[in-house]
């Protein structure tokens, strides 16, 4: 025994110096050649090394290449190595799951492939194709499409009918994970077209397969899947594993739950032969699995399946029964995961318990925030927040039943949280950025970031208007505006690499939730109330904070009658001259009275903050009716404008984060008057926009910029450099295809140009027609010109909800600066200028019609902030006043005369 034990000794010594030998060359090996020079040499020894065993362990072996290189290639040869070093990294990343470092990788390899014009390398095959799965796999689309794109093109300039048989077939998944199926299906025939061998036309029917499957076309999606099983001769895994799984979905949505079950075994026994135990394809096998058991109530098989997901995807997490959840530190971005916490959570709704539900949705929003972080262009974040809206809808319905079982109020304010944290999460993201970024901005690293973000802008502008002419939209045209994108893109990531390099502590933190005493103690001045919406599928949520008071969670259901009230109510607004509400003044107060009651269950204060949601972005609260009336005089009706002075704002987390933003410091004014005399590109002429600037000037001091000088490249030029922006001109909502615009006198500005400004104004006036509207995105808000240009960086706006009469808005506007001069409370000058506007003698009844005047609200600060020219000369006066007439009263009281 003793033997054995001196034998097994000696092996463990002799491997152990046998290693420590090896290590020892492999030291001196790369000193030598560091000492030589010799650059690619250097590189491929770290390559060779790693191949001797590739593990998680030795991704060190490329962390060591890239901290050691002494200097940066010089000729082809030296890049060709470098390129060969990054795909290499980047490709064994994915492998090990490490999805954002491989799309650093990838990039990185990309820009060294353009950078040195290497022509000969298969740059689509080994990192194009795998960067845009990359960020197909993280949700990141629009990237995604962008280089397949660029990918096809130059297959398709190359002849390389393989590749562009790849790039179609890439393409469709990106289609597909944005839900456009049809548009997938049309690319995968396409490729099928291109394809003679069975291998490819067995992947390309199972593509296909699976998107009939989401187009509930059940029979064609099984069809498609038998003929790809039989054109599978090579018996691809990947591809068995594939149809099993639709298969399964089919048989799954036909409610023929046992065949489901079988053929979703049968995919997981394949589908851990070719991708191994631990891997994302295996976890959604066992959340299909687990669907179909929840499906057939069997909830205590499902929970256990789910945790079988949760254990494939961490496998540190080794869960005692089917209640416990594991810890966050171990999540990673991955939709796999989200999928498992939103599975288990709907069982423990089935099974009233609604705590759990909660922790899991929980776990699912910790998932949703690392996912976010990948994303590199707003629009992904934006299908990220649409996505998650079902989810918090589900959470603030948990908290309102536990308060009504409970009468707790805890679960208010938890239900409040999850309302706030649905709320403009990408704009609240963006101003975070600004004001880390605020103390360093001069940074040359910024500065490029700036031009880079606004060259991006402005292709995404010329993209969608190329896009937009349908068959008249030049091809060629596209391809290079999306190459030029793609290549300002793949900057943009290699840049933030390099700032979050230089700066670690700019990385956005997650704040603490707000809480109602944040809102009490920072927002509640002057007597205001806090009224915030959360317009759900099923329900609308409306929570109410005032000081001193219960706080109240009011909940509506959306039946077809209280629909049809809103909608009607709305309606009244639409028409472009206001006939509709003069023509129904009863029917207006009715509604608006009717309204009222619905939606406020609280009795207002003078001053009151709203946060409007989805539909209710679009509603003038300052004109519903107070009380019931048969009134039919505009000027005597009981408007809520005369009750409370409203300011709007995204979310209560933008107007305390507005707090600590950085604005131009002074009270600089520039206005934007084009006109448009003579109907200039044909655009009606705004009479009264001359007026408008004449009546600001007795006001106010600045720059007035009249007709040609209102042109967009002076906008461009001057904008960032003023406190106050006035732009009196035409605008346009847009719609689901055109982008929300406005007009200079030269030239059009378009919403997603507008994303790529930098501005550091107080206030920007939008005196145009509806600047506050847009296509509404569920979770973020109407994507209006509003927005806009707060995510451009402006603090606080006043804009308009619908078409407006350029008459009305010149006496609205003209007001508005003179109240904002005396007061400095830009909320209060617009509430005053209203009320001046409905009781002013000179304007006839008919005018005084809601339509004229209740278009314009103001979003942003609620605090007396003085951002106007304003006059300190009679505080000066008053000062000294009372100062002589003290020391004359101290004179005469205790003087020598007394």
């Amino acid at each position: 025994m003793l033997k054995k034990k001196i034998v097994y000794l000696f092996l463990i010594f002799s491997i152990t110096a046998f290693a420590q030998k090896v290590e020892v060359d492999f030291k001196n090996s790369l000193k030598q050649l560091k000492e030589q020079d010799n650059f690619s040499e250097y590189i491929y020894v770290h390559l060779d090394e790693f191949s001797k065993n590739p593990s998680i362990e030795n991704l060190s072996i490329f962390e060591s290449v890239q901290s050691n290189l002494w200097r940066a290639s010089n000729t082809k040869k030296e890049s060709t190595a470098l390129l060969y070093f990054q795909v290499n990294y980047a490709f064994q990343l994915k492998q090990f799951g490490f999805i954002n470092q491989s799309i650093l990788q990838y990039e990185k390899a990309y820009a060294v492939y353009k950078n040195n014009k290497l022509a000969s390398y298969n740059i689509i095959e080994f990192c194009l194709k795998p960067l845009a799965n990359n960020y197909t796999r993280l949700g990141d689309v629009d990237r995604a499409e962008d280089i397949l794109k660029i990918t096809i093109d130059k297959a398709q300039k190359e002849n390389n009918t393989a590749q562009i048989i790849a790039g179609y077939s890439n393409l469709a998944i990106v289609y597909r994970t944005k839900g456009a199926y049809k548009n997938a299906v049309t690319y995968l025939n396409l490729a099928l077209k291109l394809s003679a061998k069975k291998q490819i036309k067995s992947r390309l029917y199972s593509d296909l397969a699976i998107n009939y499957l989401f187009l509930k076309e059940v029979n064609k999606a099984e069809e498609y899947s038998k003929i790809s099983n039989i054109l599978n001769i090579k018996k691809e895994y990947s591809i068995i594993t594939r149809n099993a799984i639709t298969l399964g979905s089919s048989f799954f949505q036909k409610k023929k739950y046992t065949k489901a079950i079988v053929e979703f075994n049968n995919a997981l026994k394949a589908a851990i032969i070719v991708f191994g135990k631990n891997d994302r394809e295996v976890a959604k096998i066992y959340n299909n699995i687990a669907e179909v058991y929840k499906e057939q109530q069997q909830f205590k098989k499902a929970l256990s399946v789910y945790q079988k997901s949760l254990s494939t995807l961490l496998p540190k997490y080794n869960p005692v029964s089917q209640f416990d959840n594991p810890l966050a530190t171990y999540f990673y971005p991955e939709n796999t995961l989200k999928e498992a916490f939103d599975g288990r959570a709907t069982i423990f709704i089935q099974l009233n318990n609604y705590e759990n539900a909660l922790k899991n949705f929980d776990l699912a929003f910790k998932v949703d925030d690392k996912l976010r972080a990948t994303f590199l262009t707003q629009n992904a974040k934006l299908i990220q927040q649409q996505e998650n809206r079902n989810r918090s809808e589900s959470c603030i319905e948990l908290c309102y039943e536990l308060f009504q079982k409970t009468t707790n109020p805890n679960w208010i304010e938890k239900a409040f949280q999850y309302a706030e944290e649905s709320k403009s999460v990408i704009l609240l993201e963006t101003k975070k950025a600004t004001f880390l970024k605020s103390p360093i901005k001069k940074d040359s690293l910024f500065v490029i970031e700036e031009n880079l973000k606004l060259k991006k802008a402005q292709l995404n502008k010329s993209i969608v208007m190329e896009e937009l002419k349908g068959d008249n939209a030049s091809i060629k045209l596209l391809a290079n505006y999306i190459e030029q994108r793609n290549e300002i893109s793949n900057k943009l990531q290699l840049l933030k690499q390099k700032i979050q390099l230089k700066y670690p502590n700019l990385k956005i933190q997650k704040d603490s939730l707000i809480t109602f005493k944040d809102i009490e103690v920072k927002l509640l001045v002057n007597n205001a109330s806090f009224i915030e919406f959360f317009d759900g599928k099923n329900s609308v949520y409306i929570f109410s904070v005032a000081k001193g008071k219960p706080k109240n969670l009011h909940k509506i259901i959306k039946d077809a009658k209280f629909k049809l009230l809103v909608s009607e109510f709305l309606s009244l607004f639409s028409d472009s001259r206001g006939m509709a509400l003069q023509n129904n003044v009863s029917k207006y107060t009715t509604l608006g009275f009717e309204l009222f009651k619905k939606l406020f269950n609280t009795k207002l204060n003078k001053n009151t903050i709203i946060i409007p949601d989805g539909l209710f972005s679009f509603l003038p609260f300052d004109a519903l009716i107070t009380e019931e009336t048969t009134i039919t005089n505009f000027e005597k009706l009981p408007y809520l404008i005369n009750k409370s002075t409203i300011s709007y704002a995204y979310s209560a987390s933008i107007l305390l984060q507005k707090n600590k933003t950085d604005v131009t410091n002074n009270n600089s004014f520039i206005g934007f008057f084009p006109i448009f005399e003579g109907n200039h590109r044909n655009l009606s002429e705004l009479n009264f926009t001359l007026q408008e600037s004449k009546s600001i000037k007795k006001s106010i001091e600045g720059d007035f910029l009249l007709q040609s000088k209102a042109s967009k490249d002076s906008f461009h030029k001057l904008a960032k450099n003023y406190a106050i922006i006035h732009l009196s001109t035409h605008a346009t909502a847009g719609d689901y295809y055109t982008p929300a615009s406005i007009e200079f006198y030269d030239e059009t500005l378009y919403l997603p140009e507008i994303y790529g400004y930098n501005l550091h104004a107080d206030l920007l006036v939008l005196s145009a027609c509806e600047t506050g509207v847009g296509i509404v995105r569920k979770g973020e808000g109407a994507m209006s010109l509003a927005r806009g240009f707060s995510y451009a960086g402006v603090r606080n706006l006043l804009v308009s909800l619908w078409k407006v009469n350029d008459k009305s808005t010149e006496e609205l506007i003209s007001v508005f600066y003179k109240n904002l001069k005396k007061s400095g409370n830009k909320s209060d000058a617009l509430h005053t200028s209203k009320l001046a506007y409905i009781t002013n003698k000179n304007i006839s009844s008919n005018k005084k019609s809601p339509y004229y005047w209740a278009s314009f609200i103001y979003i942003g600060d609620v605090s007396f902030v003085d951002t106007t020219n304003f006059n300190y000369t009679w505080y000066f006066v008053a000062g000294f006043m009372l100062l002589v007439g003290f020391f004359l009263y101290k004179k005469s009281k205790f003087g020598p005369n007394k």
